[in-house]
């Protein structure tokens, strides 16, 4: 999978899932992710640097390299989990990569999804075929999940989205949001739209929360919640202990906003990913 969903090193280790990482730029300098340019100081950057940075895509020599290795230590298949295909070109164009790797078959995946979302997708994977499911039926499981996860994040400055193109497409629409706290959310086509605004970012976050309140009341299980943050990691324990109290059945769980999805949100944006369990029969 690609390092924009922010696992954990532990749980990249305990699942044994292989990450690649996603390239930004700033200026003409590339950096990549969570490999020679950590959060810390990314949102450092953002901060001191004139150029605002941009994200690239992970070349698919690269990939083609990593499949190789991969049937050259006996694997027979790799399943690749990406971030939305509505956000970048990577997990398309795996898909138009594989049919042409002969050493092992290729299952692309894409999330439609981003951060903790694909994460949680990717743990899912990884547990199911660890415990031996067949590879067809995991990837029914993940679309199970795919459909019920849940993205909200609340952008703390604007300027990143001029990168996104079905804000920054809308001129009018990106100049009105000058001074606002954007509420981004990912629909199911997995593109990030604009669902609401507010002029602080604690309100920005109620919003986000009465859309969990109405999950809440409408799931069959409890739900895993993921708080997301860029830089601001204060925030993030104050809204999971919050939640806690008003919502004490949920299964809290801290998240980053890393580099590759900072570059759009911005420093000190904060979130919220859901979905129900999936029941394994």
């Amino acid at each position: 999978m690609d390092s924009s969903a922010n696992l954990s090193d532990k749980t990249v280790q305990d699942y044994n899932i292989i990450v690649v990482n996603q390239p930004i730029m700033f200026g003409n300098h590339v950096y990549h992710e969570n490999l020679d340019i950590d959060s810390d100081e990314f949102y450092r950057m953002l901060k001191m640097e004139k150029a605002h940075p941009t994200t690239s895509q992970i070349s698919m020599r690269e990939m083609q390299f990593l499949f190789q290795k991969l049937a050259e230590d006996g694997y027979e298949g790799a399943l690749c989990i990406g971030l939305s295909g509505g956000m970048s070109g990577f997990i398309n164009s795996v898909s138009a990569t594989a049919p042409a790797i002969r050493e092992l078959q290729v299952f692309p995946f894409d999330s439609r999804s981003v951060l903790a979302g694909t994460g949680n997708m990717a743990i899912l994977a990884a547990q199911e075929l660890d415990n031996g499911r067949d590879i067809h039926q995991v990837l029914v499981d993940l679309r199970k999940l795919r459909d019920q996860t849940e993205v909200y994040i609340a952008v703390n400055n604007v300027k990143g989205l001029q990168n996104l193109g079905n804000i920054a497409s809308r001129g009018s629409v990106f100049s009105s949001l000058l001074g606002m706290r954007p509420i981004l959310h990912m629909n199911k086509q997995g593109r990030l739209e604009m669902v609401g605004q507010e002029h602080q970012i604690a309100k920005a976050m109620d919003a986000i929360e009465e859309k969990l309140a109405e999950a809440v009341r409408d799931a069959k299980t409890p739900l895993l919640v993921t708080v997301i943050d860029a830089n601001d990691r204060d925030r993030n324990m104050q809204w999971q202990t919050h939640l806690a109290e008003r919502f004490p059945d949920l299964i809290l769980e801290s998240g980053e906003i890393g580099p590759y999805m900072g570059t759009y949100t911005g420093g000190k944006s904060v979130g919220l990913v859901w979905s129900e369990q999936i029941i394994i029969n």
